[in-house]
């Protein structure tokens, strides 16, 4: 029993402070406030984490671990790249859509006064690259070229989380107009529904073909570049 009960602890203060940075940011979260959240004693959150800190790089490390996951049981290496592309797609928003909370939290806070985020964020971006270093190369992208890498990698993710960050602050905005009694009528005819199966199908095929699209005219112009740059005249 005691042990279920530390378990139960550390994760309702995993849970809290992840909702809590998700919301309202890293810098103006204190770990008072992640204990009231979490229903804990002030001095847990340093016996399991070592202080916020410690909570932060938790939170990164499974956010990071659950997304790159999430690629390699989308991606299928015997599939055509474009094929790849949209099965990657889809996982990614699959990812998403079940952790747009952790997502929120572990991407988007970064406090670059805090030398160990950087260093794991750093460590996590390396992996990433080793990870889609193929398919890139199998989509004709030239990853030597630095305005086109910095193009194409992470437009997928940055779309998606884009998409999940608006649901999601938009989601709040309505509860907290809830609490305090207005009738907010126009934000509550917004998108504040759940989407379906369907819509999220729909929305990973249409951003795969804008993302295909896009890939295509890239590496279109290099060639062309190529081309003019050796002399040939492209017709």
């Amino acid at each position: 029993m005691a042990k279920k009960e530390k378990r139960e602890a550390k994760e309702r203060i995993f849970e809290a402070a992840t909702s809590l940075f998700a919301r309202k940011g890293y810098a103006a979260v204190g770990t008072r406030e992640i204990a009231k959240e979490a229903d804990v004693n002030v001095s847990m959150i340093n016996y399991y984490y070592e202080g916020k800190l410690g909570i932060l790089k938790e939170i990164i490390n499974e956010c990071y671990d659950k997304y790159f996951r999430a690629i390699r049981d989308a991606d299928n290496k015997d599939a055509p790249p474009e094929g790849r592309v949209r099965l990657i797609a889809r996982g990614l928003v699959d990812f998403f859509k079940g952790n747009t909370e952790l997502a929120m939290a572990g991407f988007s806070v970064f406090p670059i006064d805090e030398p160990e985020i950087v260093d794991l964020k750093v460590k996590w971006a390396t992996d990433n690259r080793k990870v889609t270093a193929g398919l890139f190369e199998q989509l004709g992208v030239d990853m030597e070229d630095t305005v086109q890498s910095n193009v194409v990698r992470g437009l997928l993710t940055g779309i998606i989380q884009s998409h999940f960050r608006f649901k999601y602050a938009w989601k709040h905005m309505v509860e907290a107009a809830a609490r305090s009694g207005q009738t907010w009528e126009r934000i509550t005819e917004e998108p504040s529904e759940e989407l379906d199966d369907a819509f999220y199908e729909k929305y990973s095929d249409m951003l795969a073909d804008l993302y295909l699209h896009g890939l295509n005219s890239i590496t279109s112009r290099k060639q062309l570049a190529k081309g003019d740059n050796n002399g040939t005249k492209n017709l």
